[in-house]
């Protein structure tokens, strides 16, 4: 099949860089995003009338796109109920995308064996463009009683630890500002929380940086009460920093200059 002059580097990829430059959006993308986002965040679904209102276009628009969406796959129309929801399609491109996610492949390893070390249940967390956070892999717990937070779930921009860890280090900041549990966490190389999200529960995370140095996952141990105590996190503390040290190097990261240096357990993971 002949190439067109985009995809030959002819003067279609000029034109493509231009638009990027200029800032050129679709409107029929950026809807059908805030529709996905809507439903993402409605697990009972909605009606083209809820979504119409919730994603701000006309009810017209809302069912032009809808029925678009069904029959590409993308959402799934129950004809008994009139609300839309998430089709089986999008199953397919999250677990591509997972799969694709370099920093989660090598991160893995380190929360198998912290899983397996601790018993604990062990998530992968990623911020989202809009500030948001999302799990995007998790290692189960070997306790009794499980953790009921799972892939897919969605934390606020504000969330006590992961806010944490992407504040010591967002934006390309050379210093933490003025919480004094950023600056801890800055020090330590990884945060923690007790009883901060839900009472009893425990939550430790360290982050894992792209190549400009910035946080682009978090790696978090959840434990109830005793499960998880600040001994627990002393002893795992070389550990935590080897593994974000090594998780970022083999994802092609850059670990920030004034990332504490790693434990002992080099050969880890």
């Amino acid at each position: 099949m002949a190439k067109g002059p985009s995809e030959s580097g002819g003067l279609g990829g000029d034109d493509d860089a231009a638009d990027q430059a200029a800032g050129i959006l679709v409107p029929a993308v950026s809807r059908t995003v805030r529709v996905l986002d809507h439903l993402v965040r409605h697990r009972s679904g909605a009606t083209v009338t809820e979504l119409a209102s919730s994603c701000g276009f006309a009810k017209s628009t809302a069912s032009n796109l809808l029925r678009t969406m069904v029959t590409e796959g993308l959402i799934e129309y129950d004809s008994v109920t009139r609300r839309y929801n998430l089709g089986p399609l999008l199953v397919e491109y999250g677990v591509a995308a997972v799969t694709r996610t370099t920093p989660v492949t090598e991160a893995r390893p380190f929360m198998e064996r912290l899983a397996e070390r601790t018993e604990l249940a062990c998530l992968a967390i990623s911020p989202m463009p809009d500030g948001h956070f999302t799990a995007i892999a998790k290692i189960e717990s070997r306790k009794d009683i499980k953790i009921t937070i799972e892939i897919g779930s969605r934390f606020d921009r504000d969330a006590p630890l992961l806010s944490r860890l992407i504040g010591a280090w967002g934006n390309g900041a050379s210093t933490a500002d003025d919480d004094p549990r950023r600056e801890e966490v800055r020090s330590r190389g990884f945060g923690v929380v007790f009883g901060e999200y839900a009472p009893e529960l425990n939550v430790m995370g360290f982050p894992v940086f792209d190549r400009d140095g910035r946080p682009c996952l978090v790696i978090s141990l959840l434990g109830m009460g005793t499960d998880l105590t600040p001994q627990d996190i002393d002893e795992l503390a070389p550990y935590l920093v080897t593994a974000a040290r090594a998780i970022t190097v083999r994802s092609g990261g850059l670990v920030p200059a004034d990332y504490p240096e790693a434990g002992p357990e080099r050969s880890a993971g």
